[in-house]
């Protein structure tokens, strides 16, 4: 909204100056032919000009260059239109004649010299008298309407026309503004989508409509045209004029954009080409996004390479003229550039060495997040929290890497646990065991184990190692676990301690009455939990325990919200016409009939279910585990990857 506020003020300072552009050109004396610039940068070619028209191109000769002889034509076209205009109100015509003596053909206007027709200044095949007759004409017909243009009748008539201009021009901006103000205030109220072309393509017609209108008043005015050419002649002096010099050849700001505008035409194809090879071939060839990123990376840098060499050829540009530059890179590199260039190279070697792979879940320092992409110079991770950090590539390289997924990604998780001194290590052993045992993301082989760390300061210190599949989850697997084990173990009754110190008093009289009662009513305040018949010491089924945790788990939201009906309604969408892609597919030479990509699945879940593609992965995973769909071999969980799965209800 910002933005087209600000588009809106420009347009209408736009209109602004354009209607006192027009007004003042209104009321200011009529130009005169002007002199000419060199259109060509070697100067061989000049212009005659009256009021910003350009009429003839003259060469140079011997003694004189083209641009002395066409400003020798301007002047002497000036003195003649000033001299009509002096004499008499409406001046007499001005008469363009040629004259042809001892061979060498003139042009004269009122009795005075204008040009000399030269062999330099003829077309292919056309006679020097017939050149200079072509010339008369066109100059008699500017000359005619320069003077049209100077009488009083004509500058009012203009003035009332621009006037007329100007005012259609702003009737035109407020139509198209209050439409666009229109469109948007309904889209913002409704709620309704626009066309992303509609509100852009109104602004540019405010913008095209000034500059319409200032084209056309320009035209109506002398003096507009020739400034107009002026200001032509100057930038085209600026953008062709050579700029720099490369083994004696020069290139101009055009050369320079020129190759600017090839080079990223050529980037924008080559990452289009890449795409399309990544996402048609490799992914159906090669199911390990790591090796499809490399392959696409060298396909990139070499398509990059030689459309650069392509294009430096197509321009002229001598490869060999740029040892100089390269060898300033060089320096460049050695000295300012230097962490630069480390990155680019650590990338290429963690692209080859595949240490760390796009996927992987990794503990970088403080950092622990997913690898999102592997660039050139950085790569991005994105944290639990869903916060893209770009990471130099040399860090990855030069620090130690904890890589979670790197071989194989099941893993060991640690959790440290404390019970009082004086509990049965056999019942903390039981319920630990039993807690561990419940938790759908616990491996169950290799089997939960509890080991004995010692005797510490108020505790006995316990530490619960449990293997989990995918190490992304550990986080999240220890707050579930930790609530599970508070509550199992106040159901046990096993106590966790807290900093505390015994205070030793000794006396030399102690009555042994009143120690015996101490003593007693001690040992009776103990109550031992009852053995209930069922599973385990406690008897307690896997659900129960899992009763415990389900409204703080974020790793069992999946399960408990897909209940029958919203299941039964997710299968319908996901196998109607706007649902996944389920068709024939070929990996290698294997056709694979009714099947759907699962990286495809996660991108319509993330779409349809407004979920982040980490949900959506829970949700797929909990579709498999309910029988819904399955992997085609059976080999793999639901991923976030070009695998292929199938509905049971499409087995043959």
């Amino acid at each position: 909204m910002n933005l087209g506020r600000w588009l809106g003020r420009g347009c209408r300072w736009l209109g602004g100056l354009m209607l006192v552009l027009g007004l003042a050109l209104a009321t200011v004396s009529p130009g005169v032919a002007q002199p000419s610039d060199e259109v060509a940068s070697s100067g061989a070619i000049a212009n005659v000009v009256i009021d910003g028209r350009v009429l003839v191109e003259l060469g140079s000769i011997d003694g004189f260059t083209a641009k002395e002889r066409a400003e020798l034509a301007n002047q002497a076209l000036e003195q003649v239109l000033a001299d009509s205009v002096r004499q008499s109100s409406p001046p007499p015509p001005i008469r363009v004649r040629t004259r042809q003596q001892d061979g060498v053909v003139t042009l004269w206007a009122n009795g005075r010299h204008l040009l000399t027709v030269t062999r330099g200044d003829l077309m292919a095949g056309v006679p020097p008298q017939v050149q200079a007759e072509l010339w008369a004409k066109r100059l008699q017909a500017a000359l005619d309407r320069a003077q049209i243009e100077r009488q009083p009748a004509y500058q009012r008539r203009v003035a009332w026309l621009s006037l007329g201009v100007v005012g259609i021009a702003i009737a035109v901006w407020a139509l198209l503004h209050n439409v666009r103000r229109w469109l948007w205030r309904w889209h913002t109220r409704s709620g309704k989508t626009l066309p992303l072309w509609m509100l852009p393509s109104l602004l540019l017609a405010q913008v095209l409509v000034w500059m319409v209108a200032g084209v056309y008043l320009c035209e109506l005015f002398p003096i507009a045209r020739s400034h107009r050419y002026q200001i032509f002649q100057f930038l085209g002096r600026t953008f062709t004029g050579p700029l720099l010099d490369i083994d004696g050849q020069g290139y101009s700001l055009v050369d320079v954009f020129r190759l600017v505008l090839l080079t990223l035409v050529l980037w924008i194809g080559v990452r289009i080409v890449t795409s399309v090879v990544k996402s048609r071939f490799l992914q159906a060839a090669i199911p390990d996004r790591g090796v499809q990123d490399a392959i696409a990376t060298l396909m990139q840098v070499g398509l990059t390479g030689l459309g650069l060499f392509l294009i430096l050829q197509v321009l002229g540009i001598d490869l060999s003229a740029l040892a100089i530059l390269a060898s300033v890179v060089g320096v460049g590199v050695g000295f300012g550039l230097q962490k630069i260039a480390n990155d680019i190279v650590s990338g290429w070697v963690m692209l080859f060495e595949r240490s760390i792979q796009v996927g992987d879940f990794i503990n970088l320092g403080d950092l622990a997040g997913t690898v999102e992409r592997i660039g050139a110079r950085s790569t991005e991770i994105r944290t639990l929290d869903r916060v893209s950090i770009i990471v130099p590539n040399g860090d990855l390289l030069a620090n130690k890497v904890i890589n979670w997924s790197h071989g194989n990604p099941v893993s060991q998780v640690h959790l440290p646990l404390g019970v009082a001194y004086g509990s049965d290590i056999r019942q903390v052993h039981t319920a630990v065991m039993e807690v561990a045992g419940a938790h759908p993301s616990v491996l169950q082989y290799p089997r939960p184990r509890l080991r004995f760390l010692g005797f510490g300061d108020s505790s006995l210190d316990f530490d619960v190692l449990v293997w989990i599949r995918d190490p992304r989850l550990q986080f999240d697997l220890k707050s579930d676990l930790y609530y599970m084990l508070e509550a199992h173990f106040r159901r046990h009754h096993i106590e966790i301690p807290f900093p505390q110190q015994d205070l030793n008093i000794r006396s030399l009289q102690v009555d042994p009455v009143v120690w015996t009662q101490g003593i007693q009513q001690a040992e009776g305040g103990r109550q031992k939990p009852e053995k209930t018949a069922g599973l385990g010491s406690s008897g307690l089924m896997p659900n129960d325990l899992l009763a415990d945790v389900r409204d703080y788990s974020s790793l069992l939201e999946s399960h408990q919200r897909l209940q029958d009906a919203v299941l039964e309604r997710l299968v319908k969408q996901m196998r109607s016409a706007g649902g996944v892609d389920i068709q024939d597919r070929r990996f290698r030479l294997t056709v694979y009939q009714h099947c759907f990509v699962g990286s495809e699945v996660v991108t319509w879940l993330a779409k349809t279910q407004n979920a982040t593609r980490e949900a959506a992965v829970r949700i797929g995973q909990s579709l498999v585990e309910k029988g819904v769909f399955h992997h085609v071999t059976d080999e793999h969980p639901f991923k976030d990857e070009y695998l292929f799965y199938r509905f049971y209800e499409d087995e043959l």
